[in-house]
């Protein structure tokens, strides 16, 4: 073969072999790359999805978890004794709050404010430290938006502050401290409001967590507010640009204006501009019963507006760069077009190329996995915090509160840094002026408190002759003498204003005005300001001594009036008593003769069943044996066996004699039940099982609960606690029990008599019966009913003997007043109702577990 022509063929053949595998070649290449960037765009967006997704329920499970706290913290014993006021119960909360801030090392206060705003316990953190504050440096934080946004919520509701930084002094604090306040409402036993809880949540724990779900990510995580400002960016200086004048224009909707449109108007999304791809969503970290506001700019101004749940949100943004999405693209292509360069040199290398790209999408699935795994291993931290006060100022007659509010607002009105009122004593010839009330300054230091100035002879100047003491400049004064100028400047005083007060009952004070960081000139209208001010006083004084007086002599007259109720009072519940004793003692003697009466017949049939049982037995098991010896029975034999049935008979006997056997066992349980509810044999305490009384009370009261052709029934729900035996009269408590549920049953008749059918089916009469250990020491019981309810002016009476809303015949009004005697003076506890009308009632009773630990609210009967 020609050379040339050898060429040619080998030519042709390459070309035939080379041209179709370096298309098919191409044609793989070109689908593997194609699979390649979409695998990898799925993969992204999933990864972005589920990041963002990760970050939702942190920032959801932390305002949880701080919410719960919250809420176990204000349930706390050391805050209920706090409110009533036992001693001790102010160190144990502190020490408590202490406690839990060293170990979350989450907050950086844990506050107990009152109503007016007084903090009552702070636990501050700081330097990695948490410590108490003492008292001395409490503040007043009436004028925080937080705590007034707060006070307003209702019982249950939860206070979310925006997430802001700190500010402190009017300037936002240096290093930034990111904030979130949660607060919460405390009330007391009563129901009434008497402060707030308050938490401030370190906002940079709740960023941290944020960020930890962007480890080895290749995007950027960024939080938003509402208003399209960074809480969490890319660069630290674009942050918080609400808090900064100079930051105002730093928002994201600045930088990257065509997603923000997007992602503004969206709740939720995932979309890629020429600015890359963006994965969002909104977050709302409040639930139903929380509460927040739009929080205020300076640091002593109301919050601007209340703000639902809904506007409460946060948009977190995932940000992919354009160069980030087409990196990992682009250097596969070029990967690809060099093993392609090579398969065009080198055909027989492109299976080897093939499996090397199959290995590539293997290590792609790989990647995935892990990139999975590792957002799976975030870790939540729980956090605690609660703080409560509350007092109440009451205005009345009282000197010493009039002379407290005096000198109080003369401080404020005047601004000065004290004011004092001093009682002047005369006798024989000499003076004395002893210190009744003062105000300071808050910020008055402590080497300026301790004053004696009522040693000074100008006071008794003041008081005796001149009646003005008039001071602009101690050091300076011409009418003030050495002695008195050195002792008043080695007090630290500087000025000095000092004037008398006569009152028509020949009582003598001075208001002392004393001002020691500065020098003040006392203008003519503070000084006439102070004297009508003594005027008035004077007035005050006089009738507060007039209304001691007048208050003194109605106290005789009403202590002579309350003795003569109190024998009519006591003469009618002696009546009732006398009344409700007989007939109880009759129907104990009757329950318990018919218990007895009942008790040996019964006992005489259940102790015989068993041989009837036996000997029924024997004779079936002798038919049987006949039967099987005497296959061929006689005519007659037959007939008798077929008219009696002797089958059935050999069957049912038995089962008959079972179910005789159980109703007798049932009659022994009925009358074991009516011996112990008459208790007549128990005449001293003994611990009892009050969940027997209640029981056997239920079972004598059967007939009245069960349903009937004309009765719908009465559903009975019991809750018992774990509750020890109770030091009581054990029959004296059932007639209670008897009286309470009695009277349930008779509201639910009445009730349904009201209703038709249909809504009775719909809502089915229910007596609820719930027992709890309550302090160790004592046990409530409720029982509460689904019925009408009670009005107010019933309820006011409930208690009252001969007292009933039943028509005549059907009740003597005494049920409740004894059973409020039993409780209060037999078992020294406590029985009241709590009921509206439409909303059913419920009675608790309460009685300590042993008559040695009395309640505090021994004899009392409660109207709820």
């Amino acid at each position: 073969m020609p050379p040339q022509l050898h060429s040619r063929v080998l030519i042709k053949h390459f070309l035939t072999i080379f041209l179709p595998l370096s298309t098919l070649v191409g044609g793989v290449l070109g689908t593997i790359y194609y699979q390649e960037v979409q695998t990898q765009k799925v993969v992204l967006k999933t990864n972005e999805l589920r990041k963002v997704d990760l970050q939702t329920k942190i920032i959801s499970t932390d305002f949880h978890s701080v919410v719960s706290d919250l809420i176990v913290i204000s349930r706390q014993n050391e805050l209920e004794g706090i409110l009533e006021k036992v001693k001790g119960e102010q160190q144990k909360l502190a020490q408590e709050f202490l406690l839990i801030s060293r170990y979350k090392k989450l907050y950086d206060q844990i506050r107990f404010l009152d109503e007016s705003g007084k903090e009552v316990v702070r636990v501050n953190f700081n330097r990695g430290e948490p410590q108490i504050v003492p008292e001395e440096k409490l503040q007043v934080q009436a004028k925080r938006y937080w705590f007034n946004d707060t006070l307003q919520l209702n019982q249950g509701q939860v206070f979310v502050s925006p997430l802001d930084l700190n500010i402190e002094r009017g300037q936002v604090e240096q290093p930034l401290k990111p904030m979130i306040r949660f607060g919460t409402p405390v009330f007391d036993r009563r129901g009434q409001k008497r402060g707030i809880v308050v938490l401030n949540y370190f906002g940079a724990k709740l960023l941290d967590n944020f960020n930890q779900a962007l480890v080895n990510a290749s995007s950027q995580g960024m939080l938003l507010n509402a208003d399209g400002y960074w809480l969490k960016a890319p660069k630290p200086k674009d942050e918080w640009g609400f808090m900064f004048p100079e930051r105002q224009n730093r928002t994201f909707g600045k930088a990257f204006p065509q997603a923000w449109q997007q992602i503004s108007q969206t709740e939720s999304g995932q979309f890629q501009t020429s600015e890359g791809m963006f994965t969002f969503t909104t977050v709302y970290p409040l639930v139903e019963g929380q509460k927040s506001s739009t929080g205020a700019g300076k640091a002593f101004a109301p919050s601007n507006n209340q703000i639902d749940i809904k506007s409460y949100y946060w948009k977190i943004v995932s940000r992919v760069s354009p160069q980030t999405l087409t990196t990992k693209s682009n250097q596969f292509l070029n990967k690809l077009l060099l093993l392609y360069a090579g398969l065009v040199g080198l055909i027989g290398i492109g299976s080897w190329l093939l499996a090397r790209a199959r290995v590539n999408r293997q290590m792609s699935q790989i990647e995935l996995r892990q990139s999975e795994a590792q957002l799976r291993e975030l870790v939540e931290r729980e956090k605690i915090l609660k703080t409560r006060l509350s007092s109440q100022i009451r205005n009345s007659l009282d000197v010493n509160t009039i002379l407290s509010t005096v000198v109080g607002e003369v401080r404020e009105l005047l601004e000065i840094d004290r004011c004092q009122f001093f009682w002047c004593h005369t006798q024989d010839e000499s003076t004395t002026f002893q210190l009744s009330q003062e105000a300071c300054a808050p910020d008055l230091p402590e080497s300026l408190k301790d004053c004696h100035i009522q040693k000074l002879e100008v006071l008794n100047q003041t008081v005796l002759r001149n009646n003005l003491l008039r001071l602009d400049d101690i050091a300076t004064d011409s009418g003030l003498d050495g002695k008195n100028a050195d002792l008043l400047m080695t007090l630290g005083l500087k000025s000095l204003l000092a004037v008398s007060v006569y009152t028509q009952s020949s009582c003598l004070g001075v208001i002392v005005c004393e001002h020691t960081r500065a020098l003040r000139s006392w203008t003519d209208y503070e000084v006439e300001l102070i004297r009508g001010l003594a005027d008035q006083l004077a007035i005050a004084i006089d009738q507060a001594q007039l209304y001691n007086q007048s208050r003194d002599a109605t106290a005789a007259a009403t202590a002579q009036a309350e003795q003569l109720n109190q024998a009519l009072h006591n003469l009618k519940q002696t009546q009732a008593q006398l009344i409700q004793t007989e007939k109880m003692s009759s129907l104990g003697q009757l329950v318990a003769g018919v218990a007895h009466e009942i008790n040996n017949p019964v006992n005489f049939i259940y102790g015989n069943l068993t041989h009837v049982n036996e000997y029924t037995l024997g004779l079936l098991e002798l038919v049987k044996l006949y039967q099987k010896s005497n296959t061929n029975p006689t005519n007659e034999v037959q007939a008798q066996i077929e008219a009696i049935e002797l089958d059935f008979i050999v069957e049912d006997l038995p089962k008959i004699l079972a179910s005789m056997k159980i109703g007798a066992n049932r009659i022994r349980e009925i009358v074991l039940s009516l011996r112990n509810f008459s208790r007549l044999d128990e005449a001293d305490m003994k611990p009892v099982n009050i969940h027997e009384g209640i029981d056997n009370t239920l079972l004598i009261l059967q007939n009245r609960l069960k349903q009937t052709s004309g009765n719908p029934g009465i559903q009975i729900v019991k809750e018992y606690g774990d509750i020890p035996l109770v030091e009581c009269y054990a029959g004296q408590l059932n007639q209670v029990f008897m009286n309470l549920i009695t009277n349930a049953i008779d509201a639910l008749d009445s009730y349904n008599n009201q209703r038709t059918p249909e809504d009775i089916e719909a809502n089915p009469s229910q007596i609820l019966i719930r027992t709890n250990l309550r302090n160790s020491d004592r046990i409530t019981i409720q029982i509460a009913d689904n019925g009408s309810g009670i009005t107010p002016a019933v309820k006011q009476r409930l208690f009252n003997p001969f007292f009933t809303t039943k028509p005549a015949g059907k009740g003597t009004g005494l049920g409740l007043a004894i059973s409020a005697q039993i409780v209060t003076e037999k078992h020294n506890g406590a029985i009241w109702c709590v009921s509206e009308p439409g909303q059913g009632a419920e009675f608790w009773v309460e009685i300590p577990i042993w008559q040695s630990c009395k309640l505090p609210t021994t004899n009392a009967v409660i109207i709820s």
